[in-house]
């Protein structure tokens, strides 16, 4: 499987509201199967649910990137920064 079939797919489920746009990989073939509730289109296979060979791709807010997430890397990493990436949240659209 190649990392440009993921990403197309990974955009195009990332690129609506969570739940809103969906997007399966075939493992065996790398086929790309789409669907799109705002679109009204269904491509997804029957059988896709239960089954191994498909891979159904996140959406961008179901690795949880937020500040949570930077806030430990910086108590980990660099805890002399902690104020300053304070400030950084603080800031509209943060």
């Amino acid at each position: 499987m190649t990392y440009d079939t993921i990403e197309e797919a990974f955009l195009f489920v990332s690129s609506a509201s969570p739940f809103e746009n969906t997007a399966i990989v075939r493992r065996t073939t790398e086929e790309v199967f789409f669907s799109s509730q705002m679109a009204g289109y269904d491509e997804r296979p029957e059988d896709a649910e239960n089954n191994d060979d498909y891979l159904w791709i996140p959406h961008k807010n179901d690795f949880d990137l937020g500040k949570p997430l930077v806030m430990d890397f910086v108590r980990d990493r660099c805890p002399d920064q902690i104020d300053r990436v304070l400030v950084i949240f603080r800031r509209p659209g943060a």
